[in-house]
């Protein structure tokens, strides 16, 4: 058998899980697939050595500051909302 590159095969392009999704397309036409929105996100992370970290956490439209080490995980601060979290002129600082 011949290897495929994905150039020749437009089925191979996109990945494996694209390949998977457009198999599963072809047997159950009717059925809609799609990604989960996930609202917890991981935004931005500092490692501060000997397994310690410092990290800007979002759940839905909130932002908090957590510290963590191998044992615990703490809560340092909660922030403004998340980037692209509707504002309201007062949070805006517009008076």
């Amino acid at each position: 058998m011949a290897n495929i590159t994905p150039a020749q095969d437009p089925r191979l392009q996109g990945g494996l899980l694209a390949g998977v999704v457009n198999f599963l397309r072809a047997i159950f036409p009717g059925v809609k697939i799609q990604r989960r929105n996930r609202s917890l996100r991981l935004s931005e992370s500092l490692s501060l050595g000997d397994k310690r970290i410092i990290a800007v956490v979002e759940y839905e439209d909130k932002r908090f500051l957590l510290g963590a080490t191998a044992e615990n995980i703490s809560l340092l601060q909660t922030l403004g909302p998340a980037e692209g979290a509707s504002q309201g002129p007062a949070q805006r600082g517009d008076n």
